[in-house]
């Protein structure tokens, strides 16, 4: 279920091969059951959850408004599709808006543990923050706001 810490250390050098050095954190994460499980199914789907700050020209970020909350444009990044056409794609799909990705901004490598079943298998992820600049679109589901809505595990 979960990828390996070899998975994600590979996935690092892969990210700074193609998009050059950039600063890596690691944490630990206790999430809830559900929240759990839908980083597990991320983890099937690909190693790194990819965060896109895309910014305006007033300086404002682009969020995606969910019933609760509004946050930056995010997708599952894997091998198979470089990670700056995965996020390009996702920023589009979620919002609208075409961006160029700018740079990787950090990476923090994520040990994601269940709060409730200790026995359950750390699933590890990256979580990667990659800037980006607007280049067009109308912004048919997406916000732009003055304050950039990052989860503070990022």
């Amino acid at each position: 279920m979960s990828r390996s810490p070899d998975v994600i250390g590979d996935g690092i050098e892969s990210l700074q091969q193609r998009h050059g050095p950039f600063p890596v954190n690691q944490t630990t994460l206790s999430l809830s059951p559900a929240a759990y499980r839908d980083a597990a199914e991320r983890a099937r789907d690909g190693f790194a959850d990819v965060y896109v700050r895309v910014e305006n020209d007033d300086g404002e970020v682009l969020h995606v408004q969910s019933e609760d909350r509004k946050r930056v444009p995010r997708c599952v990044g894997g091998s198979e599709k470089p990670l700056t056409e995965r996020a390009r794609d996702a920023v589009a799909d979620a919002t609208g808006v075409d961006c160029t990705i700018d740079e990787i901004v950090r990476v923090t490598i994520a040990g994601v543990r269940n709060a409730e079943d200790t026995d359950a298998e750390t699933v590890y992820r990256l979580l990667v923050l990659v800037d980006a600049m607007y280049d067009g679109g109308q912004t048919e589901r997406g916000v732009w706001a003055a304050e950039s809505a990052i989860p503070e595990f990022v």
